[in-house]
């Protein structure tokens, strides 16, 4: 997909250096496919040079570039303006710019409609953390912020049901069960979403509350270090669940 760029797109920045920039990568990406690597790419190479330096690092993907990660450099760099006059402003939505013009309808980014990922973005961004490198895509496509509608298993791929809910899933926990077990477990996840939903609001909105009374000071998210601790105190059950595999949990 090229870039579609268009002259009052570019000319709408204020910052000269910042459109010459643009008409640059509009130039150097004619009649390419612009992919996420390429795209971050061109970003390094033009746009880089127009952000301070102590910002440079806003700008690294530790992973495979996709478009969400660029989209969170734009949510990154955000985090850095100091106010409206600030320069870094128009790099920053020239970056936004570059991901929403690969396709002939504009790129949006899709938030995500679960309320436990809405929640944790917006505790992050409050916290000044960066995201882009959370919604890790392995070769199983395997993505952290993604879960079944019924439980918090990782669904199938390009599925909203889990392994285990899947009315007709390929993966049975046990072969004897059959079709019939498998339909069996996806009716009893039905009859208890609504609670499932119930519990899910109730913990949320109970860490939230914590959280915002603290003036956003409560460890509600994993640390880095004394995980153990963690666990035991705020996620009690999944640490009674690790039994006699306690001893093994360390921050490593």
């Amino acid at each position: 997909m090229p870039l579609y760029l268009s002259d009052e797109d570019i000319n709408a920045f204020s910052r000269e250096d910042v459109s010459v920039a643009l008409w640059a990568i509009k130039l150097h990406a004619a009649d390419m496919a612009v992919t996420p690597a390429l795209a971050l790419r061109l970003i390094h190479q033009y746009l880089l040079p127009l952000i301070p330096p102590e910002h440079w690092h806003e700008l690294k993907v530790h992973r495979a570039a996709t478009w969400d990660g660029i989209f969170f450099i734009y949510v990154a760099l955000g985090f850095c303006v100091t106010s409206n006059e600030d320069p870094l402003v128009e790099v920053m939505y020239a970056i936004k710019l570059i991901h929403a013009h690969t396709k002939r309808q504009p790129r949006e980014f899709e938030f995500p409609t679960v309320i436990e990922v809405t929640e944790f973005l917006a505790i992050c961004q409050r916290l000044n953390i960066p995201v882009q490198g959370l919604r890790l895509k392995s070769a199983h496509k395997v993505d952290p912020m993604e879960y079944c509608t019924l439980c918090w298993r990782h669904p199938l791929p390009g599925r909203k049901l889990c392994a285990h809910h899947a009315p007709n899933s390929p993966f049975q926990d046990d072969g004897r069960e059959g079709a019939k077990g498998a339909a069996a477990r996806y009716k009893a996840g039905m009859r208890q979403k609504k609670r499932f939903d119930l519990e899910v609001n109730r913990l949320l909105t109970t860490e939230t509350i914590e959280h915002h009374e603290s003036l956003f000071t409560t460890p509600i998210l994993l640390p880095s270090q004394n995980i153990a601790q963690w666990l035991s105190s705020r996620r009690p059950q999944i640490w009674q669940l690790l039994a006699e595999r306690q001893l093994e949990v360390t921050d490593d």
